[in-house]
């Protein structure tokens, strides 16, 4: 008898902490914020040079034609302050003489697989001040493991097909949160409690964004269309 009644008071303690704690995060939930947008590249009417220096290199040119190439939508906290990278490493891959992704979003202090897919030698390697590396003529199967251990863009080439490019971006150790989008696609941060932000937005061969975004109690701010130049 004595055994059940402890049992139904601990049974009673659990429940009322458990609905306490779904109160707290009920509440947490309504304070919460988030963002909401689109963004569009305009058509490419000239060459994009990426790099810079002597090593930087031209693309194709796209007559008044828009990429269709990923966009990067970054949400920075000043309050924030997380360099966890993921605990395997993440792969940029070469297969039919590409890089599989061309745009590669990493944590700082993040660990990246360079590894050739495809039937021919590749040689990869960067020049950025951000990470300088060189991978060396690697055939099909083989890869080097790079750290990137500073924040910045990091350009990719490979040294025997010059049409070839890529970019790493390391993200600053107070960035929250990143998505990854298409041209034409909307973006969506949820679930951001609130406070002071800055949103960065990026795209290979154009010029990158980035603006203060405020959010109040569970507030949803919508950015609309945000268009990026070249």
């Amino acid at each position: 008898m004595i055994f059940n009644k402890v049992f139904l008071l601990i049974l009673a303690s659990f429940c009322i902490n458990l609905s306490d704690l779904q109160a707290q995060q009920n509440e947490s939930s309504d304070a919460d914020g988030s963002i909401t947008g689109t963004v569009v590249l305009s058509p490419r009417n000239s060459p994009v040079r990426f790099g810079g220096g002597l090593y930087g290199r031209s693309s194709s040119p796209a007559a008044s034609r828009a990429s269709a190439d990923s966009v990067l939508v970054i949400l920075v906290s000043p309050n924030n302050s997380n360099t966890s990278p993921k605990e395997a490493p993440v792969t940029l891959d070469q297969k039919d003489n590409s890089f599989v992704p061309n745009l590669l979003p990493v944590p700082l202090n993040q660990v990246v697989r360079i590894r050739n897919s495809d039937p021919v030698y590749h040689n990869v390697f960067s020049l950025s001040s951000t990470k300088k590396f060189d991978v060396g003529r690697r055939p099909k199967g083989e890869y080097l493991d790079v750290e990137f251990d500073k924040a910045g863009i990091v350009d990719v080439f490979c040294d025997i097909h010059s049409n070839m490019h890529a970019v790493i971006y390391v993200m600053p150790p107070n960035a929250t949160g990143w998505i990854k989008v298409k041209n034409g696609e909307a973006f969506d941060f949820d679930q951001i409690e609130p406070g002071s932000y800055e949103l960065k937005v990026y795209a290979r061969g154009y010029e990158e964004m980035s603006f203060p975004v405020e959010i109040s109690i569970g507030e949803n701010v919508q950015l609309g269309t945000l268009t990026m130049n070249s």
